[in-house]
């Protein structure tokens, strides 16, 4: 009596190759939705840094009676960015920095830190290398993705006297935001309502292929003047870090006047985000913005005191 034995086979070439494939095409279709989860999770951490800076700001207001101000007087005078460091509990840097020159020069604890609440984790671009040209030594400070908001030009209302003043680098410095070179801002001067008005933009991509993210030697520093913008006398070399004036649309491919340099007053808020950008609003609050908004309204929602209202938020 024959007695028949099975036989157990392994996986033939073909076989293999079709489960590698399906393994393929199903890594595929998965990864789509990855991405989405992680750019999901990455706005929402840019959200949160804006919502930090905004308490921030509100911190520093309810000690100061006012909000501080958004650049020194010079170029490596402290901005916004270093006067709200003990309101997000980095008091220990802030006790090092020297206030009048917050360079990685004069304070060289600002050297190769990256502070997460200044970093939108959805950037592709380098942190710590700002534009150095003619400096003679090599910056190494963090480049934040959060800019202050001076206000826009043209002036919604349609103001030129005490609106706007010109840079001799081309584009325009406006008067009518939340934080400004030389001065400090309160909040009772945000007579449109602080849910109405930006205080900080993001910026943290390029535009087109260019980084014109305002980077310019000292991204913890001031402006190159000493007056306030509305001052008849003011003269002299005007760009700084730290703002800018709204004068270009939210991820605009093209950089104009005041944008196609690293140190001028319109760089363009923008991020990696898709279809737009998050917007910090005097009140705290965070919104995201298309860059599909009529940028009318969106350059309206940049000024405290213009009394417009606007219809596309």
């Amino acid at each position: 009596m024959r007695r028949s034995l099975s036989v157990r086979r392994g996986f033939t070439l073909i076989e293999l190759l079709v489960v590698i494939a399906i393994i393929g095409i199903l890594i595929m279709l998965m990864l789509p939705a990855v991405q989405k989860i992680r750019e999901a999770a990455n706005r929402m951490k840019c959200t949160n840094n804006l919502k930090q800076l905004g308490l921030a700001l509100h911190n520093y207001e309810s000690a100061n009676s006012y909000f501080p101000m958004g650049q020194g007087p010079s170029y490596t005078a402290a901005n916004w960015r270093v006067l709200v460091l003990p309101y997000i509990e980095q008091d220990n840097v802030y006790a090092k920095v020297t206030l009048t020159d917050a360079t990685d020069v004069g304070s060289p604890v600002l050297s190769n830190l990256k502070f997460s609440v200044y970093a939108c984790p959805s950037s592709p671009l380098p942190t710590n290398s700002p534009d150095q040209s003619w400096f003679s030594v090599k910056p190494t400070v963090q480049i934040p993705s959060y800019l202050g908001i001076m206000g826009s030009y043209p002036d919604p209302a349609g103001r030129t006297t005490g609106a706007w003043v010109t840079s001799n680098y081309g584009g325009w410095l406006a008067m009518t935001g939340m934080l400004l070179p030389n001065e400090n801002v309160r909040i009772a001067d945000c007579t449109d309502g602080t849910s109405n008005v930006f205080v900080l933009g993001e910026q943290s991509y390029t535009v087109g292929t260019t980084d014109y993210r305002n980077k310019y030697i000292a991204p913890f520093g001031g402006a190159t003047f000493a007056q306030k913008l509305s001052d008849p006398a003011l003269t002299g070399d005007r760009w700084g870090n730290g703002l800018t004036t709204v004068a270009y649309a939210i991820n605009s491919k093209t950089a104009g006047s005041g944008a196609n340099i690293t140190y001028g007053f319109n760089t363009i808020l923008n991020s990696a985000h898709s279809g737009g950008a998050n917007m910090l609003t005097s009140d705290g609050s965070v919104r995201f913005v298309s860059q599909n908004i009529d940028f009318t309204n969106f350059q309206k929602l940049c000024v405290r005191n213009d009394g417009l209202t606007t219809t596309d938020q």
